[in-house]
């Protein structure tokens, strides 16, 4: 039995042990790591088929709507052309809504147009037309043969407001076209800067009274307030000269009685009618109306009012190695609506030192002139006036006043700047001034 068993065990086994193994087991092959930002995962494989978009629902594999375009063709499964860019088809309104309605708008071809420069993007835009030329000038008439050139160098000296020179300023900004020169210290409410200026310019002012006056015999004045200005145009601007409180401390006169209050109100129009930046030459005409609406006390309700037509010129005299001198001249005279206020005709030089040429400090020098006309009747008991701070109206025809005053102006900024200037009677009668001090501070735009 067991030798039965034995044999039927090796009758299996010796066939198994006599077979070779049919494969064996080996080194697996190196296969490509595939990252997160690899753009295509079978790079080492077959590329698969171009998507196609959306089912075949009519039509054979290659064909399309009559209106399709090459991509269009593509996407239905025609080859692409190679030898031509696909462009969309041309549309129209009527297409472009039924379009609308089946399988979405696309866009239409631009239409043709001429390009325009535009400033605010600062690149082309298309408008439907380009402007076409001015038409030409008729001709002259027999009695103004030279019409075109006097037009042309008038446009020059006078252009239109809105021109290319207010295009590149801001709304209300001064006029930057004369930044380097300073303007007056002296004589504020009279003498007045010839450019086109935003600012406001606070004022303080401390006049002594000569020992020797008759009727205050001695004493002083002071003022405080302001003035406003606003540029509408490079050329054209509105000045509040004269805002403010006025106080009289008289000396040891038994005659006098001081007082204190507010100051007349002073405004004008002011335009400026010859600019030239290259020569750095300007010229202004103002209308300034003095309207008496302060106390009495202080000589500030004389009359009904008066108008001061005045001109203010302005010119860069010359550069050197240590600055640039600046010239203002203003001019004007007085027109009372009644013979209640006195009349006077005044002129104020102003010259300045743009020192080394910083355009931060300026040493000054001012000269003042005033020569009364008229005869004032509201007080024809007294005999002297009030220059630039008060019409008296007094019986002061024939009284002539020169003052020199030495100063200077400083820049801190392109914005703020401060004066100071000290003014001395050279000629003629003091009346009320024999020392004045004048400082101010502008806030310019």
């Amino acid at each position: 039995m067991h030798r039965l068993f034995a044999g039927i065990t090796l009758a299996f086994a010796l066939p198994v042990c006599a077979q070779v193994p049919a494969a064996r087991l080996g080194t697996p092959d190196q296969q490509p790591t595939v990252r997160a930002s690899e753009p295509d995962p079978f790079l080492d494989g077959p590329r698969l088929p171009a998507a196609r978009l959306g089912p075949i629902l009519t039509g054979k594999v290659g064909e399309g709507p009559e209106r399709a375009s090459a991509e269009e063709r593509y996407n239905w499964g025609a080859p692409r052309e190679r030898d031509r860019r696909a462009t969309p088809a041309p549309r129209t309104r009527e297409s472009d809504r039924d379009d609308y309605d089946s399988r979405g708008a696309t866009l239409r071809s631009p239409t043709s147009a001429q390009p325009v420069l535009n400033r605010r993007n600062r690149g082309v835009e298309y408008d439907d037309a380009a402007p076409g030329p001015p038409p030409a000038p008729g001709p002259a008439p027999a009695w103004w043969p030279e019409r075109e050139r006097d037009l042309s160098d008038l446009r020059e000296q006078f252009p239109a407001f809105g021109d290319q020179g207010d295009r590149d300023r801001l709304a209300f900004q001064s006029d930057c076209a004369f930044d380097n020169f300073s303007s007056p210290i002296t004589n504020p409410f009279l003498a007045e800067d010839p450019r086109s200026l935003t600012e406001l310019r606070p004022i303080y002012m401390y006049q002594s009274i000569p020992g020797s006056h008759y009727y205050y015999q001695g004493g002083s004045i002071q003022f405080i307030g302001t003035q406003a200005r606003v540029a509408f145009t490079d050329r054209f601007s509105v000045v509040m000269h004269k805002l403010g409180w006025l106080s009289i401390n008289p000396g040891s006169g038994p005659l006098a009685t001081g007082g204190s209050g507010f100051n007349e109100l002073w405004l004008s129009p002011k335009f400026t009618f010859w600019r030239a930046p290259d020569t750095q030459t300007l010229a202004s005409f103002g209308l300034q109306f003095q309207l008496p609406m302060g106390a009495g006390d202080v000589f500030q309700d004389t009359g009904t009012f008066g108008m001061v037509p005045y001109l203010s010129i302005g010119r860069r005299l010359g550069e050197s190695s240590f600055g640039t001198f600046h010239l203002i001249n203003v001019a004007g005279v007085h027109i009372g609506t009644d013979s209640n206020r006195s009349g006077y005709f005044f002129n104020s030089l102003h010259l300045d030192l743009d020192a080394n040429n910083q355009h931060r400090f300026y040493p000054t020098l001012e000269l003042n002139w005033f020569s009364y006309t008229t005869d004032g009747t509201e007080r024809p008991a007294f005999t002297f006036e009030g220059s630039d701070l008060a019409n008296i109206g007094a019986s002061a025809a024939g009284k002539n006043y020169v003052s020199i005053a030495p100063g200077f102006r400083y820049r801190f900024t392109d914005y703020l700047q401060m004066g100071v200037a000290a003014e001395f009677g050279i000629v003629g009668s003091n009346d009320l001034n024999r020392f004045r001090l004048g400082v101010d501070l502008i806030w310019r735009y």
